[in-house]
């Protein structure tokens, strides 16, 4: 039985992305706003589980890939993130029985509800990632091994293309990241892939996942009550620092923002968190608390809603949480991948903080 994601349903799915964004996003504001808007117009959009699916079902995966800033200074325009999902069908000749999001992070959390209110498809609860990672090869999809090529690519003028075939998913980010660059760091993307993939690779209920932790915090908010004891109660996981943000460094640096805040712990002591594009350890004193593929989250203590990379502020009282990773995130094959190395730090994941989420 699916969900019907309604305009209520979609605020508190793009909370739960928010924190699912690993900071990679704070709360999609004007996705939102758009997704309300279309909402608003037309039938709610049917959320199935995967193993609704045949397997010879054709799935559009479907996201923004670029940077989240030039985003806010623009809505979210849904006809935009349908143009590729026409393009490939087209060159493909086929008929997209659903639409299934590449990453349940923030705004690439809600534009796939976008693309699904357009062209009345319902919409897979499963995504590739399980979270935000800032690159394609930590797809659960190229860790596989799977083929992720064609990919069609929309920007927002008229430019339209297909990369049809790629070495490797680390390929698609190579060639991605330059198209990306050159259309203004916006660009719409989607990829086919069938019901036997997804219920194969894919990271299966994570939808539903944002959807629960987004209800526990906007109701935790609605109650005046605590929303990060409210989220640590629907999922598990603990905070590991709570002050104030006393200094954040960032550079760019190979097409990602990359950096660290600086967070004076209440009662003593620091914490610094580093992050590219999403964040991705935690030291506290001589401590290391947490560190990807650990799911790092940094709420705003006052407000209660997380915190992307790109709003971390002077000044702003911050409560750090992590909650377990995902059990396949940890295996061998994938922490090459996504553990701490990939991210350039010189030691491997440490799996004595907590146990892993299913």
């Amino acid at each position: 039985m699916g969900i019907a994601i309604g305009i209520e349903c979609a605020r508190y799915l793009g909370m739960g992305a928010a924190v699912l964004s690993a900071g990679g996003g704070s709360y999609p504001y004007l996705e939102y706003l758009g997704t309300r808007e279309l909402l608003a117009e037309r039938a709610p959009v049917n959320l199935v589980p995967p193993d609704s699916l045949p397997d010879d079902a054709h799935v559009a995966l479907v996201a923004m890939v670029g940077a989240p800033l030039p985003m806010f200074e623009r809505f979210a325009d849904p006809a935009h993130f349908v143009r590729p999902v026409g393009v490939l069908a087209r060159h493909l000749g086929i008929t997209f029985d659903a639409v299934m999001g590449y990453e349940i992070g923030s705004m690439n959390g809600l534009i796939p509800v976008m693309v699904a209110a357009e062209t009345g498809r319902p919409l897979v609860d499963a995504d590739t990632l399980g979270r935000s990672f800032p690159q394609m090869q930590m797809s659960g999809f190229a860790i596989a091994g799977l083929n992720m090529a064609p990919i069609a690519v929309s920007d927002i003028r008229a430019n339209d293309l297909i990369l049809t075939r790629t070495a490797s998913g680390k390929w698609v980010e190579e060639l991605l990241r330059p198209i990306a660059t050159a259309c203004g760091s916006i660009v719409a993307i989607c990829g086919a892939h069938t019901g036997r993939e997804i219920k194969q690779h894919a990271h299966l209920g994570t939808y539903s996942r944002a959807i629960r932790i987004g209800t526990a915090i906007v109701e935790a908010q609605a109650r005046h009550d605590d929303p990060i004891a409210a989220l640590l109660s629907a999922e598990r996981g603990r905070a590991l620092a709570k002050g104030k943000v006393v200094d954040v460094e960032r550079r760019t640096a190979g097409a990602f923002v990359r950096g660290r805040a600086r967070i004076d712990v209440a009662g003593g002591g620091q914490a610094v968190v580093h992050f590219q594009n999403e964040y991705s350890v935690v030291e506290v004193g001589e401590r290391r608390l947490a560190m990807v593929p650990d799911l790092v989250a940094v709420f705003d203590s006052d407000r209660g809603e997380p915190l992307g990379t790109e709003a971390l502020r002077y000044g702003q009282h911050v409560t750090v949480v992590r909650l377990p990773p995902l059990a396949r995130h940890v295996t061998p094959k994938a922490l090459a991948v996504v553990g701490p190395r990939a991210f350039g730090f010189d030691f491997d994941y440490d799996p004595s903080n907590d146990e892993v989420n299913p």
